[in-house]
């Protein structure tokens, strides 16, 4: 190894341990001048490596040519069962004979126009095992042999180090996708109707900051009936339910929902009967005289009570994660009748124990359904958690004003309403449609890519741990 390549090595590595002491997005431009490389300028652009769309972390080396422009080597164990690559940061990555095997990217095996695999687990001999591993001349992608099958392929770089899976390279991706807490002086994160509609790049603020805290008002909307199909469907189309695709919340003589009257609600979230929940919701505010009394809509970010929750009551925590509650939307008297009963936990966790789903609303609980001897555990759990919901901090009540639209994520975010009168001739009137989840996470991390910062999209809650 030359004098000049081990400099830059510790070089690289010096700068990977700075980023990992100040434990995020620094961006500092550094020179490799100290290091007796005076031709060489690195910039940290990000901490992200790119592929595909995918982003993780890593730091980017720039500038350095042929083989050793990302990788000092790679390596087949001697049994053929894991392939070690050596990055030119220092990062060591291990990669199953497998895991490689259904990563190929040749004609064979994957198919470039749509993104997809067309190899399969199934189809794979379970002892397959790497001959031989060889990088390009370009240092773009790696080679590799398979047997029994002599099968040849080859695996960009940049795909394998965005998916390293060792638990460094999860850990910080957790880190990376972990969602920000507004403090408790914050107020709700604000955007214009204009910004948003004037470009991606002001609707990327305002999805990032539904991403990031779980709630954005955004302000200045035309109060349009059906005008927040134009506003929302910038993200995805509207998801239809038992009560349409935009529903009016207001007072009726025959109510389908409780919601449709003048009575106060409790923090819930909507829906959760549902196998799948809405994602977003939106509410968009056409009148609300001044001559009304009450009508506030609260929120709480359940996602900060259950962790609260779990290190004050972990017992409780772990009964609300165990037991299973029934959510119900049973109405045979409606326009169109419904009869939709789900099983669900409060608090649903991965295999790390983790929090990924909350379900919350009190309205659509039915009886419980499981052995006697769990309810009085089930029961002190469930009104301590009822409990810390209300009196979080992060509680926030906001009056809508006509032209204002509340947007916030369904599987985090609990709302409620205080009870209101109409009077005086004064009267309340909002729209509210729903997103899908998963289609706001694409929108949002397509935006960052595009026309953001290329950071990866935080966590959703629905259900899933990326």
């Amino acid at each position: 190894m030359t004098r000049n390549y081990r400099q830059l090595l510790l070089c690289a590595q010096r700068a990977r341990n700075l980023h990992r002491v100040m434990g995020g997005y620094v961006r500092p431009l550094f020179t490799l001048a100290s290091y007796g490389h005076n031709r060489l300028i690195q910039q940290w652009k990000d901490t992200t490596f790119q592929f595909n769309g995918v982003r993780l972390y890593s730091m980017p080396i720039q500038n350095v040519s042929d083989r050793e422009k990302q990788v000092v080597g790679a390596e087949v164990e001697k049994d053929g069962r894991h392939l070690v690559i050596t990055w030119m940061d220092g990062v060591k990555s291990r990669y199953h004979s497998l895991w490689l095997r259904l990563s190929c990217h040749c004609p064979k095996c994957f198919q470039a126009a749509s993104n997809m695999n067309l190899i399969f687990m199934e189809e794979i001999d379970s002892r397959t095992v790497l001959e031989r591993a060889s990088v390009s001349d370009d240092g773009l992608t790696i080679s590799l042999l398979w047997n029994p099958g002599g099968h040849s392929g080859t695996i960009g770089l940049d795909y394998l180090r965005a998916n390293i899976y060792d638990p460094d390279a999860l850990a910080t991706r957790h880190r990376l996708t972990t969602p920000l807490f507004l403090e408790e002086e914050d107020p709700i994160p604000e955007v214009s109707y204009e910004e948003v509609n004037a470009s991606d790049k002001g609707t990327y603020k305002w999805l990032s900051y539904i991403n990031n805290y779980g709630i954005c008002l955004m302000k200045g909307v035309p109060t349009e009936k059906m005008k927040i199909l134009q506003v929302v469907e910038k993200i995805a189309p509207v998801q239809r339910t038992i009560y349409g695709t935009v529903f009016d919340v207001v007072q009726e003589s025959t109510p389908s929902n409780v919601a449709y009257t003048a009575v106060g609600l409790p923090f819930h979230m909507d829906l959760v009967y549902y196998e799948g929940a809405p994602g977003l919701q939106f509410l968009h505010c056409l009148r609300f005289d001044d001559t009304v009394k009450g009508g506030d809509t609260t929120f709480v970010d359940l996602l900060r009570v259950t962790g609260e929750f779990r290190k004050r009551y972990p017992a409780e925590f772990k009964v609300l994660t165990r037991v299973p509650v029934i959510f119900a939307r049973i109405h045979s008297t409606r326009e169109h009748p419904v009869h939709i009963v789900n099983e669900r936990k409060h608090i649903e966790v991965n295999e790390a124990g983790e929090v990924v789903r909350v379900n919350w609303n009190p309205g659509t609980q039915s009886p419980m359904a499981v052995p006697e001897e769990y309810l009085d555990g089930y029961y002190d759990a469930y009104l301590k958690f009822a409990s810390m919901i209300k009196t979080s901090p992060s509680y926030r009540k906001l009056r809508l004003r006509p032209g204002d639209l509340i947007g916030f994520n369904n599987r985090r975010m609990a709302h409620g309403r205080t009870a209101y009168e109409e009077t005086a001739g004064g009267h309340r009137h909002l729209q509210g449609c729903y997103i899908n989840i998963d289609e706001f996470k694409s929108r949002v991390q397509v935006l960052s890519l595009t026309v953001g910062d290329g950071s990866l999209a935080k966590r959703v809650f629905n259900g899933s741990s990326f």
